[in-house]
């Protein structure tokens, strides 16, 4: 039992660790994720923009 006592605090700051390791990285992964989202809905918007500027283009031809 005293053994087991002696590596406690080792044990508490290991998981401690753990935890704020895994804390850190969800929130960098949240981080990335909205990122990349913004990224796609960037591309998306861009897209969309283009081809109203070639339907007008278009229907500019044909007046």
């Amino acid at each position: 039992m005293e053994k087991f006592m002696e590596y406690l605090p080792t044990v508490f700051g290991v998981l401690f660790l753990l935890i704020i390791w895994f804390v850190i990285r969800r929130v960098l992964q949240t981080i990335s994720d909205k990122i990349n989202n913004s990224e796609s809905y960037k591309e998306d918007t861009l897209r969309v923009l283009e081809e109203i500027r070639d339907e007008l283009k278009e229907l500019n031809r044909t007046k």
